[in-house]
């Protein structure tokens, strides 16, 4: 979807008035993340997870583009409201090493550092591949 379209998807709706979103983007999409931060009633506040994509036999995965070989993806973070107050832990890493799956599949490690960094909070996951327990799900591929 283009950066428009998924400005004209009611997240902000969905969302708790005090919440957390999660947004996974390569390098050169920022500025579009950022975008639909804002779009979606958002601050965003940090790089919550920077997955080194490995394979499955522990190789590091590594991409052609223009600059520089890319072999992580940034999970990024908004909030509003005061989603501080939900905050369970100070130790959650930001590093992720974790194997590369099918196309745009996530690592479950990074669910479980979420869980881990919130607690027991109502979750979604928008444009979901798999299905994770305690998790809700939107998106036509699970």
């Amino acid at each position: 979807m283009s950066t428009e379209a998924l400005k004209g998807l009611d997240v902000g709706r969905i969302a708790h008035r005090d919440a957390a979103l999660l947004m996974w983007a390569t390098d050169a999409h920022i500025p579009d993340a950022l975008e639909l931060y804002r779009a979606w009633g958002f601050r965003y506040v940090t790089v919550a997870f920077v997955w080194s994509k490995k394979t499955v036999n522990g190789k590091t995965v590594s991409n052609l583009a223009p600059w520089t070989l890319k072999n992580c993806e940034l999970c990024l973070m908004g909030t509003r409201g005061r989603m501080v107050q939900y905050k369970q832990r100070n130790n959650v890493p930001q590093l992720v090493e974790a194997v590369r799956t099918r196309h745009s599949e996530k690592p479950e490690e990074v669910r479980r550092s979420i869980e881990a960094l919130f607690g027991d909070v109502p979750r979604i996951e928008l444009f979901a591949r798999c299905r994770s327990p305690g998790w809700d799900y939107w998106g036509n591929e699970v």
